[in-house]
C-alpha cells in the first residue's frame, strides 16, 4: 500500500527555502522543481479532495460573470486548472514566468481543444495588448508576493483583462492563521505567513482600478483561501 502523501518536507525538491517573491521568481524556474511539483502539493486523496473544492469556487465565480469566452491563466504552472477550462469551452492562453512549469502542463494536458498555446511571461510586464482577453485568472500566487508587488500584478492583469478577475488571495479569518499568530507570539516560529485583512483586500483592489463584486470562501474556518471576482471598469 503507497503511504499517504506528507508535506512537502525540508529536502523536497520542489519547496523553497527561501522567502519572497524575487527568489521564488528564480526558484520556480527550474526542470527538477517543475518535475516534482505536483507530487507533493496535489497527489495525495486529501490535496485532490482540496482542488475540487477549489474548482467548484472558481466555477461559483465564472458563473457570475458574462461574455467571459477567453482566459489567461497566469501563472499557469504546470495547468492545475488551465485544462479544466479549455474542456469547459472557453478559449485559454495559459502564461508563466517558468518555461519549465508549462512543459509539464502541456505535456500533461496534451491537446486540449480550446487550448491556445502557452507564453512566458513575467505577471508584472506581460506581452499581451491591452484588453486581450474577457477574463485573467490567477490562481496559487498572491501570496507569495508583498502588498506592493501584489498591487502591480493586480494592475497589469486589469490592463490585460477585457472586464473580469479571478484571483486567488489568502486571508486572515482561518485557524490557521490563528495558530500562526499563537506561535509566532511564543516565538516558536520566524516563518512568515502573507495574509490580507478584507481592509486591505478593498485597498489593494481599489489602489489597482478594480471593483470587487464577490468574494467567495473556499471553505470557511478551515480554508484560508478566498477567490476574489473582480471587473476592470472601463477595459
Amino acid at each position: 500500500m503507497t503511504e499517504p502523501l506528507k508535506k512537502p518536507s525540508k529536502d523536497d525538491v520542489s519547496r523553497p527555502r527561501e522567502h519572497g517573491y524575487k527568489y521564488k521568481k528564480k526558484f520556480y524556474r527550474s526542470a527538477d522543481v517543475a518535475q516534482d511539483y505536483d507530487f507533493h502539493r496535489f497527489g495525495s486523496e486529501q490535496r485532490k479532495k482540496r482542488d475540487v473544492r477549489k474548482w467548484n469556487t472558481i466555477l461559483a465565480a465564472i458563473a457570475l460573470t458574462d461574455g467571459c469566452e477567453s482566459i489567461l491563466d497566469v501563472p499557469c504552472g504546470t495547468g492545475r486548472f488551465t485544462g479544466h477550462l479549455a474542456r469547459r469551452g472557453h478559449r485559454v492562453v495559459g502564461s508563466d514566468i517558468s518555461i519549465e512549469m508549462m512543459g509539464v502542463a502541456r505535456d500533461k494536458l496534451g491537446e486540449i481543444e480550446g487550448m491556445h498555446g502557452y507564453t512566458q511571461a513575467d505577471a508584472e510586464n506581460m506581452p499581451f495588448h491591452d484588453g486581450a482577453f474577457d477574463c485573467v485568472m490567477s490562481i496559487r500566487f498572491m501570496f507569495h508576493l508583498d502588498p506592493a508587488a501584489r498591487v502591480r500584478v493586480l494592475r497589469e492583469m486589469r490592463r490585460v483583462a477585457r472586464r473580469w478577475l479571478i484571483i486567488d488571495y489568502r486571508h486572515r479569518y482561518s485557524l490557521r492563521y490563528a495558530k500562526w499568530k499563537v506561535l509566532r507570539a511564543l516565538r516558536l516560529t520566524d516563518k512568515p505567513l502573507e495574509r490580507v485583512s478584507t481592509a486591505q483586500l478593498r485597498q489593494e483592489f481599489g489602489d489597482a482600478g478594480l471593483t470587487i463584486r464577490k468574494v467567495i470562501p473556499v471553505a470557511r474556518i478551515f480554508s484560508d483561501k478566498w477567490i476574489v471576482l473582480a471587473e476592470a471598469p472601463g477595459n
